[in-house]
């Protein structure tokens, strides 16, 4: 929540790591996304997903951090169920 909330970076590095570049391929999860500096952007906010099924966001929406880390190689499927059902109890969309 920090980064988000502008206390880890200056206003102009934060920007430009939420302004998105055009899409590109995710080669990790597949698809194309929409990059910023570093991390997938989308009108919801900014993450990265990993192998194996990790991932770590900021929802803009639902102003929520969430990260889930595996032991399991797997999909993102787990952690996909876990925003969710966090989006559930916050009265949000599922994804």
């Amino acid at each position: 929540m920090a980064l988000a909330h502008g206390r880890l970076l200056g206003p102009d590095l934060s920007e430009e790591l939420n302004r998105g570049r055009g899409e590109e391929p995710e080669l990790v999860i597949g698809g194309d996304r929409e990059w910023g500096l570093g991390v997938a952007v989308d009108s919801d906010g900014y993450g990265m997903g990993g192998t194996g099924g990790s991932f770590g966001l900021w929802s803009e929406a639902g102003q929520y951090a969430a990260a889930f880390l595996t032991g399991h190689v797997g999909t993102h499927d787990r952690g996909e169920r876990l925003e969710n059902a966090v989006r559930d109890v916050l009265g949000l969309p599922p994804l």
